[in-house]
């Protein structure tokens, strides 16, 4: 049985993820979020079966201390084959760049790049005990294109796709690995028959099948060393 820790439990993607991995019935996961109400409406909605293989943990997973304190306790109840860092926000506007205050670009930067960096400092010591490890992190489109009024999220983006990079990089044949899922489109929250969409659930398939290194079923994938794009599926298939 594969342990996978999934931080942004809460978030809807996290929680699609951790049912698309105790459906396996061959995985125990461990789901991190800083909201106890989120993470108990998906412990509600698991069978009696799948709750056995759920752990909750309630915390901030993005922030130096929470996540240092997420790892000790994980190192407490046996350790992680993979971790999974899904964080960030969903679409953000506030016009010019340049017309950020400080406050502004230190709270987007801090919810969408640093939170990674504090997840896979944290993290990475614990998953090199575990032969075979992997660190999976979830990414957007942004990184590849300038975003009109949402030029930080593009420079977040780029951002944690070069820290993946770098990662792969510095570990070279050492593990954990390190894999980015890069979604270029928008998500949405249910099944979606909008072409320029990619559905949550969609999303969360594709992360179960590289974190079990399954085939993967997604017709529109592109790799690039440790970089996975998801494109919207070309018409037809």
């Amino acid at each position: 049985m594969k342990s996978v820790l999934v931080s942004g439990a809460g978030s809807a993607i996290g929680e699609r993820l951790v049912r698309t991995l105790l459906a396996r019935g061959d995985a125990k996961v461990f789901a991190t979020s800083r909201s106890d109400e989120r993470l108990e409406r998906l412990r509600t909605a698991l069978s009696s079966e799948q709750r056995a293989s759920f752990v909750a943990i309630v915390g901030d997973a993005g922030d130096f201390s929470g996540a240092s304190a997420l790892a000790a306790q994980i190192e407490t109840l046996g350790g992680i084959d993979c971790a999974v860092a899904i964080f960030g926000r969903g679409v953000w506007t506030s016009g010019s760049l340049v017309d950020l205050t400080p406050n502004e670009w230190r709270a987007v930067l801090d919810e969408m790049l640093t939170a990674h960096f504090a997840f896979a400092r944290a993290m990475f010591p614990v998953l090199s005990r575990r032969p075979g490890s992997l660190y999976l992190s979830l990414g957007g489109g942004a990184a590849f294109e300038p975003m009109r009024d949402a030029g930080l999220m593009s420079i977040a983006a780029a951002g944690q796709l070069m820290m993946t990079r770098i990662l792969d990089r510095e570990r070279g044949a050492r593990d954990p690995r390190a894999i980015e899922l890069i979604v270029n489109a928008a998500v949405g929250s249910g099944e979606t028959h909008d072409a320029s969409e990619i559905s949550a659930d969609d999303v969360a398939r594709v992360m179960e099948e590289i974190v079990f290194g399954g085939a993967m079923t997604w017709s529109n994938l592109k790799t690039n060393g440790p970089l996975v794009t998801m494109n919207p599926k070309v018409s037809g298939t």
